[in-house]
């Protein structure tokens, strides 16, 4: 089924510069008919906003159960900013209706702070890759990583229900690490938009931590990325001081963060 017309101009426009937008392109893809659009332009350039109803998006009922809407923006210029604002649906901001401001610059908090009262909750940095990387010998490419692998990739929250067709279907694939028949550590890669694929659910089995592994599965997913023409995107959040020393240690440099700010949630 095609996304509505709105929602497809969106992406359409969108998908001019899809790493800077990836963000919103992923949400426009996984929920077209829970999201409302809304683009403003001008001499200065363009912004977007993606209004999404947060009872379609795990992650967003758990981490903002009074939030009504999760509001994506990405604009070229505060003033543009300031003017999607008045595009958010009339139900989301009446009183004690919950919002979580999703803001890829930090231009964007002061025309929001001008209307809204909010608190900064947490940021979530993309890496991509700077430079080539080497694959790890003891790491294998696979679309059929095993039912052990699925158990730790479930364990990042990545249901094998939702894992099994993209792996069937060639939009993602997995690089587990492993010895006799035991699966020690594993990491994913998937299609956010066209060319850029997210790499995650890096995830070692208990007995094998502090080994290095989680490196090395991350190494050869960005190898084979490469491999494929593929530009990698690996997305921490921002407490997560290991993920974000592994993201570094294997060459990659951040290029985007989407920081979180709620209003009556």
């Amino acid at each position: 089924m095609s996304p509505p017309p709105a929602v497809q101009a969106a992406i359409d426009a969108l998908a001019r510069d899809p790493l800077r937008h990836v963000v919103l392109l992923k949400q426009l893809l996984a929920y077209p008919e829970h999201v409302k659009v809304h683009r403003v332009a001008s001499p200065a350039g363009a912004a977007t906003l993606v209004a999404l109803d947060t009872s379609a998006s795990a992650y967003d009922r758990q981490a903002y159960p009074r939030a009504a809407v999760a509001a994506f923006i990405a604009s070229d210029h505060p003033d543009l900013t300031a003017a999607l604002l008045s595009h958010l649906p009339a139900s989301d901001v009446s009183p004690g209706a919950g919002i979580v401001f999703k803001l890829s610059s930090d231009a964007d908090l002061a025309p929001v702070e001008a209307q809204f009262a909010v608190t900064r909750r947490t940021a979530f940095i993309s890496f991509t890759a700077s430079g080539a990387v080497t694959p790890a010998p003891d790491v294998h490419v696979t679309s059929a990583p095993g039912d052990e692998a699925f158990r730790l990739f479930e364990t990042q929250g990545h249901d094998r229900a939702w894992l099994a067709p993209l792996l069937g279907n060639g939009k993602a694939f997995a690089c587990v690490a492993g010895r006799d028949g035991e699966t020690r550590a594993a990491c994913i890669a998937f299609e956010n938009y066209g060319a850029v694929w997210e790499v995650g659910g890096v995830v070692t089995a208990p007995s094998h931590r502090r080994q290095g592994l989680g490196a090395r599965v991350v190494r050869t997913t960005l190898a084979e990325l490469a491999a494929r023409g593929l530009t990698p995107r690996y997305q921490v959040e921002e407490h997560n001081t290991a993920s974000i020393g592994l993201a570094r240690s294997v060459g990659l440099a951040p290029f985007l963060t989407i920081v979180h700010y709620a209003h009556d949630c």
